[in-house]
């Protein structure tokens, strides 16, 4: 990406923001693979525990999402809230995507799910 990035800098002479956005996310996988060998090593990232965590955390996460839009709904039906489409899907994304950080950082220090 980082080459592609640099690429498309000279081919438009700087003019696009392509080569901004493929050159901050090179930089962005870049850091994040240097980090994950330095905490990790050649040790596996994950085992059948993180997994359990994560597939938990996301059902959580799920099932919070479901329970937001439902209220998103009647708050709407009801006339006590009202959203444009484009608010009420950023909120839902929002929420799902928060849930699920927050559920499996709970688990993960927990420890384990039952």
């Amino acid at each position: 990406m980082i080459i592609s990035s640099i690429v498309s800098m000279f081919m438009t002479g700087g003019e696009a923001i392509i080569g901004t956005l493929l050159l901050s996310t090179g930089l962005a996988f870049l850091i994040t693979g240097i980090i994950r060998h330095r905490r990790y090593g050649e040790d596996p990232e994950s085992d059948e525990r993180s997994k359990k965590i994560g597939a938990y955390g996301l059902s959580y996460a799920w099932l919070t999402g479901l329970i937001f839009m439902f209220a998103l709904f009647w708050l709407d039906y009801l006339t006590v809230l009202t959203l444009s489409t484009q608010n009420a899907l950023s909120l839902s994304i929002l929420v799902l995507a928060l849930s699920a950080a927050v559920y499996q950082a709970c688990l993960f220090r927990k420890g384990d799910v039952e």
